[in-house]
């Protein structure tokens, strides 16, 4: 297959971030058909696709993504148990989701089968869905990554002291911990990517 520019991603979508690790392992991992070669356009496509299809980069910077919108991540305090089990199956994983509709963000990270940190937040009903571990000095800078006193609740109106994350919030956490898909666009990347597709479970 002839190499093609790559095309960006990452809104309203999840993706994994897989260190040192080929496609072939993290599609195992995740219970996935064996990937088959494609475009880029073809695989950001299926990414997008709500029929179960997944978008697997070639290694980048020692990084392989795979994306998709049939992440099967739990919103709620089993996100650390799933999270745990990929990486004690793949070594360093990373989690990363946004929707703008229901304005759904999360991010999380595991070595070895253990959760250094995890953190999502659902804005349609203004709580944290799950908050593990201790937040990171890239959280921080970003002013996110930590749930509301509930006896001092914070104005979600009030856009300029809200540390609710957002979209762009979860985009750019992803370049500080590894690749921001966005990135991607129009780069000229080593091989190609591939599509798979989610086993029944």
């Amino acid at each position: 297959m002839v190499a093609d520019a790559a095309i960006g991603f990452g809104y309203k979508l999840e993706w994994l971030a897989v260190r040192d690790r080929d496609a072939d392992t993290v599609a195992a991992a995740l219970n996935l058909s064996r990937p088959t070669p494609a475009t880029w356009r073809g695989a950001v496509t299926a990414a997008y696709d709500d029929h179960g299809q997944w978008l697997l980069t070639p290694p980048l910077a020692r990084w392989t993504l795979a994306a998709s919108r049939d992440v099967c991540a739990p919103e709620d305090d089993r996100f650390a148990v799933w999270l745990a089990a990929l990486s004690r199956l793949l070594g360093e994983v990373q989690y990363f989701g946004t929707h703008r509709v229901v304005e759904y963000h999360g991010w999380g990270r595991a070595r070895g089968g253990v959760v250094e940190r995890a953190f999502a937040y659902l804005g349609e009903r203004g709580e944290a869905l799950f908050d593990v571990g201790e937040r990171t000095l890239e959280e921080q800078a970003l002013g996110v990554g930590v749930a509301p006193d509930e006896d001092e609740p914070w104005d979600d109106d009030d856009d300029e002291t809200s540390p609710w994350p957002d979209e762009e919030t979860v985009l750019t956490l992803a370049g500080q911990w590894s690749i921001d898909p966005r990135t991607l666009d129009s780069a000229v990347v080593p091989g190609h990517p591939w599509i798979a597709s989610a086993r029944s479970r």
